[in-house]
């Protein structure tokens, strides 16, 4: 049995040895401080727990490395992405500005065209084609409001495009000299033969079916607007001949011819007046129907 001097005893004796160990480890704090003699228990102490150290720190390390890796890549992604963007709205930007520079080019030189021309003529711009065999019809962007009628030649900046065959109130439809519905008398430039040319259905070809043979006319020769008729004025480039034949009988000859207006690649066209439109305003296509 315990007894209250017993219990006394021991606490008196922790207390002892409390003090005591409180003591020596003031002792060796100062000694340490001074001379440094548990530097290599610590150094022993802290090599022996290292590994443990690096084993308790890597799963931070391996999740500060993926977060940091995922987070870099993002950021890559989305820079790129932004500067895709940059490029193909910049490439966009140039494309755009390359093509205003080509139509004010274009409307430059067709300005110069009218002003050679001595006609009443205005610039008008494609807005639809059609190019089926049977109908070779394209849309402008003039119409009724801007004072355009049924007749009117029109014209790129190399020749003859056709003309417009029906009127609304913004747009118009032009019929185009390779329909081949479609006829023009012209002449030829070097020795004044008038004849019809004739539309094919093709956009690079025009007919010319029966020319006497006692005409003179070469490969090359450059066919021109005649006036006869009144529907197209006199002196406009209509198609350069590009291959003559005799007919099967030789009583007469044929010859076809390349479309002098580049029909392919059209975009800004020149529409022509003269005082003829308004005589023939109510029939003008009797003109260009073959007989």
């Amino acid at each position: 049995m315990w007894t209250p001097k017993n219990t006394n005893s021991l606490s008196q004796h922790n207390i002892l040895t409390f003090l005591l160990l409180e003591f020596i480890c003031v002792a060796l704090m100062i000694a340490d401080h001074s001379a440094q003699i548990t530097a290599p228990v610590r150094a022993s102490i802290s090599a022996l727990t290292y590994p443990l150290v690096k084993i308790v720190e890597l799963p931070q390390q391996v999740y500060q490395f993926i977060n940091t890796t995922i987070s870099d890549q993002a950021a890559l992604l989305n820079e790129n992405i932004e500067l895709k963007q940059k490029l193909s709205q910049a490439q966009i930007d140039l494309l755009q500005m390359e093509v205003v520079s080509q139509q004010n080019i274009e409307l430059r030189k067709l300005l110069h065209t009218k002003q050679l021309l001595p006609l009443k003529t205005t610039a008008a711009f494609i807005v639809n084609v059609n190019t089926g065999i049977d109908k070779h019809h394209i849309i402008i962007n003039q119409g009724f409001n801007q004072g355009i009628t049924v007749g009117q030649t029109v014209l790129d900046l190399n020749g003859v495009v056709g003309q417009v065959d029906k009127v609304a109130l913004e747009n118009a439809h032009v019929i185009l000299i390779t329909n081949k519905n479609h006829a023009i008398p012209v002449e030829f430039l070097r020795t004044g033969i008038r004849t019809y040319i004739y539309g094919t259905g093709e956009m690079d070809k025009l007919s010319l079916p029966e020319i006497p043979q006692s005409a003179d006319i070469r490969v090359g020769d450059v066919l021109i607007t005649s006036g006869y008729g009144g529907v197209f004025p006199p002196g406009l480039k209509v198609a350069t001949i590009t291959s003559i034949l005799d007919s099967s009988d030789k009583s007469f000859q044929r010859a076809t011819a390349e479309p002098s207006a580049n029909l392919e690649l059209m975009k800004q066209l020149l529409l022509v007046w003269s005082s003829k439109n308004q005589i023939n305003e109510k029939h003008p296509i009797k003109d260009l129907k073959l007989p």
